[in-house]
């Protein structure tokens, strides 16, 4: 039996989507506890530049999983200054399928080259808990309850309608913890991050059913004047 708090499923974005937006931020703004794997051991096959191995880490049994991000940081010569951010495609034992952010698998410059690569020194952490306090939050503000018929995640006509509230919602938090002074750039990201997010929080409309005209659409403005 598992003490683990419950947590609200489905959720909005994922550690891709953040990387996305964050860009280089991503790797600082993810908490050290909240690791998933690391290790020095990484290697490239030959023949498979895009799978990521480990001789003593086992993604699978660590719990790691597709659209989290794996940052590789070394050897320097194929991952110089702040290293690569790449995506998770697939999880197999001690090994991860990589592809670059929001492309399919095999587009875009491998990883490693073709004859294969040893000592990568990698590390994946998640934001996960946060995504999942963002899209309770969004949940809540949009009326989607995944326990009333017809009002659920799966009868929204387009979750990307929530994607970027959830996103800049994670971003905004983790900005505004890991800022203790108002100089240096992620004070000015944390203005820059809110008023994006409030224009998204004005011009989301929730669609509902197939066909997105089930019912009339939910905004923030309807559900304040509901309660």
């Amino acid at each position: 039996m598992s003490n683990l708090p419950e947590l609200t499923s489905p959720t909005y974005c994922t550690d891709e989507d953040l990387a996305v937006r964050a860009g280089g931020d991503f790797i600082t703004l993810c908490p050290a506890w909240q690791q998933m794997a690391a290790g020095t051991d990484g290697y490239f096959s030959s023949g498979s530049p895009w799978v990521l191995n480990s001789t003593l880490t086992n993604f699978a049994a660590n719990g790691v999983a597709p659209n989290q991000v794996v940052w590789l940081s070394a050897p320097k010569t194929y991952f110089p200054g702040g290293g690569q951010i790449l995506a998770i495609d697939s999880v197999s034992g001690t090994s991860i399928t990589l592809r670059r952010l929001y492309k399919d698998l095999n587009i875009g410059q491998p990883p490693a080259p073709a004859a294969g690569l040893t000592n990568v020194t990698f590390a994946i952490n998640t934001l996960d808990p946060q995504t999942a306090e963002a899209s309770f939050d969004i949940k809540r503000r949009y009326g989607i309850d995944e326990n009333i018929v017809d009002r659920g995640s799966s009868w929204v006509y387009d979750l990307q309608d929530l994607r970027m509230a959830t996103v800049l919602t994670v971003l905004f938090e983790r900005y505004s913890q890991e800022t203790r002074t108002n100089r240096g750039d992620f004070a000015m990201k944390i203005g820059v991050v809110k008023a994006a997010l409030n224009q998204v929080l004005d011009r989301v409309q929730i669609r509902w059913g197939p066909q997105g005209n089930s019912a009339e659409p939910t905004t923030i403005f309807s559900c304040k004047l509901s309660r």
